[in-house]
């Protein structure tokens, strides 16, 4: 038996402690390195969803100083076109505003937030002829004096380059 106990120790050491060690090692790495990944995701995602609510408190807010501004607005004439962010009536079958790249009749909103590095936020109001306030108030005899009243698609957007783009819109009837 003294013979078997010798010759385990002149064993020369294979080194698999080492390898195993190196392997662990390099899953601890590879650990590491894609909870850092997730971590700068989640960093990009929360900033991105920051920027987009900033646009869009933004935009809203002008929409709501352009429902201000069209309390007072005195309804333009039938094909005037545009001025200050007041339209007339669109044309049927045109391209609607909002959604023209080459229209420039937006028009900024004073009062309207502007977060670091954005444009300010512009509106574009239109006017979309007169409307009933009530069901059957046309049918009524007589006919109530505000029985029909201004009625207004506003449009606003809050864009800045590199940054998140919001466009929204209401229709809004002159009370």
């Amino acid at each position: 038996m003294k013979m078997n106990r010798n010759r385990n120790r002149n064993r020369p050491a294979r080194g698999i402690a080492l390898i195993v060690a190196l392997v662990l090692l390099v899953l601890v790495t590879l650990i590491a390195l894609a909870s850092t990944h997730g971590v700068l995701l989640e960093t990009r995602m929360s900033a991105g969803t920051q920027d987009r609510n900033l646009a869009f408190q933004a935009a809203e807010a002008a929409l709501r100083g352009a429902e201000t501004q069209a309390l007072t607005a005195v309804p333009p004439a039938a094909g005037s076109g545009c001025s200050a962010g007041l339209c007339s009536t669109p044309a049927v079958g045109d391209t609607p505003r909002w959604l023209d790249g080459s229209f420039t009749g937006w028009a900024a909103v004073p009062g309207a937030p502007v977060s670091d590095n954005a444009v300010a936020p512009e509106a574009v109001t239109e006017y979309m002829g007169d409307g009933a306030n009530w069901l059957g108030c046309e049918s009524e005899v007589p006919r109530q004096p505000n029985c029909r009243t201004a009625r207004y698609r506003i449009s606003s957007r809050s864009t800045a380059d590199g940054r998140a783009s919001v466009t929204v819109q209401s229709d809004f009837a002159v009370p």
